[in-house]
């Protein structure tokens, strides 16, 4: 294998048999016989593909595609039917919670004991076994035996540990998900730290967001078969397509449910629909376009991103207002209540804000085949400096999986500077607070 290499997998497949169990009569002698079934799965086919030293790549797909059983090929704890799998370096994995813990030892224990078991020597655990404690942050726990542990505490020993391994090569499952919010931004933080060494990372999630963060390709698995493997968003685009529902059955619940309600509520004014026979205001939308899905009865003609006077623009300021209009055109009469959504991103792919017409309570009337309408809304987008795209969608009912049409990168947008100097700050989105003061706090006498 190449020196640059850190994975290499080349004709993978793992086929399971299923095994047939006949019990003895409970009258009769107590047994049991296994046979063959002649008949198995096979959770990989001919998987192949080569991860360069310090890259990030991100593994997606549906339960069942086959994810878990090649991390662990990858790991060594399963052997492959056919293929051959090299991996360069130390690896680090975080698979299951507890992999690898005895439950009657104490945290501290376990530390020792897995981090021998990971390759560390007994003085290199002693040196980092404080800062493992610390990222850890389960308190006196880590002296209590590991059996009378939360799922959240265990997978924060765990990760503590893997990361502090200091790994040529990290893998990460779904694990992460089960700590809370603020232990999955700090490991998020660490994994980020880690990268900048170089540290090579496998990362599996079901988290488009962090995928799209973190990583900058993503391979997505399919009933064992790499379906794509390419830049991070687009194969997660790709992949949030393959999961849209287009079955009749979908389609008709979702028209049934669609009809307007009969409350007598009103109806936020929130946007405005209108005809727009003839327009032709958006003459590149379909070359801007990354990705495309849906039955196409209704289909975006163009998505425009207008100043407060109506006229098109590609750059705003900080915490500027806009109008977003985007247009579509009806192939077929739509029933009334259908939805449009509009998905707002920053740079790396990270879905920051949606705009969806069933959040105002106000749902589209019927269309008629053949006209053409146009769709806008108002917004304020309080953002920082840098580049976003805009993405749409139109289905039938807000909770449908059935598209008319999706489209992603419709419109795209840059935040230029404001004549406020913000300075540096984190973030993608700022706000400026209705109100902010200070003020002492009398001491009690």
């Amino acid at each position: 294998m190449p020196s640059d290499i850190a994975i290499s997998v080349r004709g993978l497949s793992k086929y399971y048999e299923f095994e047939h169990v006949n019990e003895w009569s409970l009258f009769g002698r107590r047994g049991r016989r296994r046979a063959r079934s002649g008949r198995g799965y096979l959770a990989l086919s001919d998987v192949s593909f080569e991860i360069p030293r310090g890259q990030a790549v991100g593994l997606i797909g549906r339960n069942g595609a086959g994810k878990s059983t090649l991390l662990q090929i990858l790991t060594g704890s399963l052997q492959p039917s056919e293929g051959e799998v090299e991996v360069h370096g130390r690896v680090s994995a975080l698979l299951e919670l507890g992999a690898g813990f005895n439950p009657e030892f104490t945290g501290r224990e376990n530390i020792f004991l897995a981090g021998a078991v990971l390759g560390m020597s007994a003085a290199e655990i002693r040196s980092k076994y404080q800062a493992i404690v610390d990222f850890a942050d389960i308190g006196e726990f880590i002296e209590h035996p590991v059996k009378s542990y939360s799922s959240g505490m265990m997978v924060r020993l765990a990760f503590a540990l893997q990361v502090h391994v200091d790994p040529d090569v990290l893998i990460v499952d779904e694990a992460l998900s089960v700590g809370d919010i603020f232990f999955q931004q700090k490991c998020i933080a660490k994994i980020r730290e880690i990268l900048q060494r170089g540290v090579t990372l496998l990362f599996v999630s079901h988290g488009l967001n962090s995928v799209k963060s973190l990583c900058s390709r993503a391979i997505h698995l399919e009933r064992g078969v790499v379906r794509a493997d390419g830049p991070a968003e687009e194969v997660c685009d790709a992949y949030q397509n393959s999961m849209t529902s287009s079955s009749l059955q979908d389609w008709k619940l979702a028209v049934e449910a669609s009809k307007m309600a009969e409350d007598g509520e009103a109806l936020l004014p929130v946007g405005c629909l209108r005809g727009a026979d003839g327009a032709k205001a958006d003459p590149e939308f379909e070359r801007r376009l990354s990705q495309r899905s849906g039955s196409g009865e209704l289909r975006f003609t163009g998505m425009l991103v207008m100043d407060e006077r109506g006229n098109p623009v590609h750059a705003i300021e900080q915490a500027g207002r806009v109008r977003v209009r985007a247009y579509l055109q009806a192939q077929k009469d739509i029933p009334d209540g259908a939805a449009i959504g509009i998905l707002l991103r920053d740079a790396t792919g990270v879905d920051l804000m949606a705009f969806n017409t069933d959040f105002y309570r106000y749902r589209l009337p019927a269309l008629e085949a053949g006209r053409s309408y146009a769709w806008e809304l108002e917004l304020d987008l309080p953002l920082a400096r840098g580049y976003y795209s805009l993405h749409c969608g139109v289905k039938p009912h807000a909770s449908s999986g059935y598209f008319y049409d999706r489209c992603f990168n419709a419109a795209l947008l840059e935040v230029t500077s404001n004549p406020v100097t913000w300075g540096e700050y984190g973030g993608r989105i700022i706000h400026a607070p209705a109100s902010a003061g200070l003020f002492a706090i009398e001491q009690e006498a």
